[in-house]
Parts: C-alpha cells; sequence; structure tokens
C-alpha cells in the first residue's frame, strides 16, 4: 500500500474541534444568561451536524491509520490511539445531542480519555518521540485537561436542562469557574495544534516521514 502522509491533515483537524466546542459553549452560556435554557439547547442543536462530519471524519481517519500503521516506528501508536477515542467521544456527543440524552455519559467517557491523552504525552515527551517535544507535550495535557473538565461541564450541562423543566433558578455564577477553566484548555489546545499544524506543512511538503 503506498504511503499516505495525513498528519498535518490530522493537526488541522485538531483546532476546528477547538473551535467548535468553544464558540458552541461560549454562545451557549452567554444565550442562557439573556434566555434561559432555550438558548443552550438551540446552540447544542446547530453543532450536531459539524460536529458529526468532523466526528466521522476523524474516526475514519483514525481507524485508518491504526489499521494500516502508516507512519514509522510507535508514532502510529502515539497520534492514532488517542486521535480515534478523540473522534468516537465526537461522535457520542453528536448523538447524545440529536436524540436529546443525557451528556454526563459523554462526558465521564471524556474524562477517563482525558487522563490517558496527558499519559500518552508525557510518555512521548520523554521518550523524545518528536523534534517538538514541548510543544507534543502541552498539546496532549492540554487536550487531556479539557477532557477531564468535559465532565462537569456535561454534568452542569445535564443540570441546567432538568432544572429548566422544573422551572427552578440554577446557580449558574458557582459554576462559570468550570466554564472557563474548560475554555482556557480547549483554546490553548486549539492554538498548539494549529501552531504544530503550520510548522509541520513545509517539511512534509518538501519530503514525507
Amino acid at each position: 500500500m503506498a504511503f499516505i502522509d495525513d498528519l498535518a491533515l490530522m493537526l488541522f483537524t485538531l483546532p476546528l474541534v477547538s473551535v467548535l466546542i468553544a464558540y458552541t459553549t461560549i454562545q451557549a452560556y452567554l444565550g442562557f444568561r439573556r434566555e434561559g435554557y432555550s438558548a443552550i439547547k438551540r446552540s447544542l442543536d446547530d453543532s450536531i451536524i459539524p460536529a458529526g462530519v468532523l466526528g466521522v471524519v476523524i474516526t475514519i481517519m483514525a481507524l485508518w491509520g491504526e489499521f494500516t500503521w502508516t507512519l514509522p516506528g510507535s508514532y502510529n501508536i502515539l497520534f492514532y490511539d488517542v486521535y480515534l477515542l478523540m473522534g468516537i467521544i465526537i461522535l457520542s456527543y453528536s448523538i447524545a445531542v440529536y436524540m436529546e440524552k443525557r451528556l454526563q455519559t459523554t462526558g465521564i467517557f471524556a474524562l477517563f480519555v482525558g487522563l490517558i491523552t496527558i499519559y500518552y504525552g508525557v510518555v512521548g515527551y520523554r521518550l523524545g518521540l518528536t523534534e517538538e517535544p514541548l510543544a507534543l507535550l502541552g498539546l496532549y495535557v492540554a487536550y487531556g485537561i479539557a477532557g477531564i473538565l468535559g465532565y462537569p461541564v456535561t454534568v452542569i450541562l445535564d443540570r441546567l436542562r432538568s432544572q429548566a423543566v422544573e422551572n427552578k433558578d440554577p446557580p449558574i455564577g458557582a459554576w462559570i469557574v468550570v466554564f472557563v477553566l474548560f475554555w482556557l484548555a480547549v483554546i490553548v489546545a486549539g492554538i498548539l495544534g494549529a501552531v504544530i499544524g503550520i510548522e509541520t506543512i513545509p517539511a512534509h511538503l518538501a519530503h514525507a516521514p
């Protein structure tokens, strides 16, 4: 089978994921302050199609990488393992929103995947598996933290939905710290993914690894 270098494309899907997550949740929060839970539901519903498309693309690329073992050495393990788990989480999220199921089941999965991602990043950093080990570590840790914080974020969203049904006034102010930390982790991870992708393109266009 011919070698296909899709590493740059993989890296650029990461900031797309970050942009989608940050935009959806920030828009939902700002809308909630004005209109209540209906604004959150509208923002989540709007994210179903782009999240589903991204999830399918990421999952297909990750499965292809896992099955064909196109990268030298152990790079497939480092890159495609956590990449596949990310695709599964995004697909799970889009399906849960579409079917109006609780999000925290996806959130608890994201929490454990976040821990796994941090572990992969630390091991990859110690083994020096890239020419930019600090950038690799930062990318994996940032997405790992975002995954860990994804669980309390989904729990909060589920509670807001249940309290909206019961016509209760939720104490959203007490939860804003979780959202801010989550947004910071997602944004930093997206920036790192974009920077690494931009730096990767010239070398990979000139000479595939």
